[in-house]
């Protein structure tokens, strides 16, 4: 079995083309470890029991090796190699079996006659006795056959589905295998991609499901008040996960991707996808960086509900209205909607009643950016649209501004769409929207950027009324 280690391993997949080696009468080493992937941005990666472990070898684990020469045939075809014992560096010693068990196997068992001839490697683990393999295209089968037997319940059946490889064959590149003099070194790379979450305990299941379809995760264990589960599955495909939960009668949602997939996360072998409430509906690849401390989302929060919403075209489409500190979206705005919202509102202070001065940001109680996105991102501070403003230079087009920054050389196309005060938008030639600020001098009043069509500079609203209905276009901290 694998043992855990508490250490971050940072590493990447990749294949290293092996020199050609000629036979020796000289016994060569095998070394063999696990490559566990750090993710990128929005992942987290861990194969152990918790987020910062690794996963190793131990005594008695065995993998399958097989060997082929430069004529891509088979030399050694699913040999048991087992793991005998560490060297007085921590490293594992590797044997191969004479017979049926690890008894009477020592490490002093040559491996020259099966590794000398090598030109390509392909290494796996668990180890299968059963599996029949008569060449590389076989080896490949063998990882395509791995991916299509994932089943959707995993609930009992876990710790049989995660396959490591360490490969060098072309199209079927896994961990890494390195050839230095007389020494074969195995780094096993994870097959398969994984999603893992926590709810608490007692939670009961309402509905998941994986790009549409119902999934069962398995249960890992139950620590600090809070239930682990994982689920494997195949890369390349697009993140969009929903996992929803009753605790204490109430109805909890983690959530990622959206419906239309405009900008979707598509997994990679090797990696962990961590989902709790902190994981952004809209991936953070979709921002822009200005150059500011802020990193700027490309389109406005709610464009990428719009039906005709294309990667090409969604950062010209104007998205939601929103009310300040209302943290969703409303069928009408105005002051007769404002306050029938806060009359209803028991979340804590209504948004009505914040003092005058106040900030909202990333608060998920007045935030729609917060609310609607979730992970990081968040409605601008005045001073980050101030910010902004700095960095840039600007050109007014037809409905729209178009920023560019002087740092990066970066664009932001930033469309006008009015204010609403009921049902019907005012004044589609301006570009006003939210900042998170309200105006220190007035409880009924907060800040908002207005943009013309014309060659005015970009400028600051400070007599927005709290109930108008303005756009957002959300950022979040590097």
């Amino acid at each position: 079995m694998k043992r855990f280690a508490y250490i971050v391993f940072l590493g990447l997949i990749c294949a290293c083309s092996p020199e050609r080696l000629a036979p020796s009468s000289a016994d060569w080493s095998l070394s063999a470890s696990i490559l566990d992937v750090q993710g990128l941005g929005q992942t987290k990666v861990s194969y152990g029991g918790a987020y910062g472990e690794h996963s190793e070898f131990e005594v008695g684990d065995v993998f399958g090796l097989f060997v082929l020469d430069a004529s891509d045939n088979l030399i050694v075809n699913n040999l048991q190699v087992y793991c005998s014992g560490f060297d007085n560096d921590g490293g594992s010693v590797w044997s191969i079996f004479k017979s049926g068990s690890s008894d009477d196997n020592t490490s002093n068992y040559p491996l020259s006659d099966k590794l000398s001839l090598g030109e390509g490697y392909f290494a796996y683990y668990p180890y299968d006795e059963s599996l029949a393999v008569s060449n590389r295209d076989g080896l490949k089968a063998m990882v395509e056959k791995a991916y299509d037997n994932l089943p959707y319940d995993q609930s009992t059946e876990y710790t049989g589905l995660d396959l490591l490889i360490a490969s060098n064959l072309q199209d079927c590149s896994f961990g890494e295998v390195t050839l230095s003099d007389k020494s074969v070194s195995l780094k096993f790379g994870h097959v398969m991609a994984m999603l893992r979450y926590f709810i608490p305990s007692g939670s009961v299941k309402y509905e998941y499901t994986f790009s549409g379809e119902d999934f069962t995760p398995y249960l890992m264990g139950t620590a600090d008040g809070k239930d682990e589960f994982r689920f494997l599955f195949k890369p390349g495909c697009l993140l969009d996960v929903c996992v929803k939960f009753v605790k204490d009668k109430k109805l909890y949602k983690f959530e990622t991707g959206n419906s239309k997939n405009i900008f979707p996360i598509t997994t990679e072998a090797g990696h962990c996808y961590f989902l709790d409430e902190h994981a952004p509906k809209v991936p953070y690849s979709t921002a822009v960086d200005m150059g500011t401390s802020v990193m700027w989302a490309s389109f406005n929060l709610g464009a990428e509900d719009d039906d005709a919403a294309t990667a090409d075209n969604i950062s010209g489409l104007p998205g939601y209205y929103f009310m300040w500190g209302v943290n969703q979206t409303t069928s009408s705005f105005g002051n007769s909607s404002y306050t029938n919202y806060n009359n209803s509102f028991t979340a804590g202070t209504k948004p009505k009643e914040l003092p005058a001065g106040y900030d909202y940001s990333g608060n998920v109680i007045y935030d729609a950016a917060r609310n609607t996105w979730g992970g990081a991102w968040r409605t601008p501070t005045w001073a980050e649209w101030q910010e902004l403003f700095s960095a840039c230079t600007y050109q007014v087009g037809s409905k729209k501004i178009t920023l560019t920054s002087k740092v990066t050389g970066k664009t932001l196309v930033i469309p006008y769409q009015g204010y609403n005060n009921g049902t019907t938008a005012s004044q589609p030639d301006y570009g006003y929207y939210w900042s998170s600020t309200s105006n220190p001098n007035n409880i009924t009043k907060a800040y908002s950027t207005v943009f013309r069509n014309s060659n005015s500079a970009p400028g600051r609203n400070e007599s927005a009324d709290r109930y108008t209905g303005l756009p957002l276009r959300p950022v979040y901290t590097k």
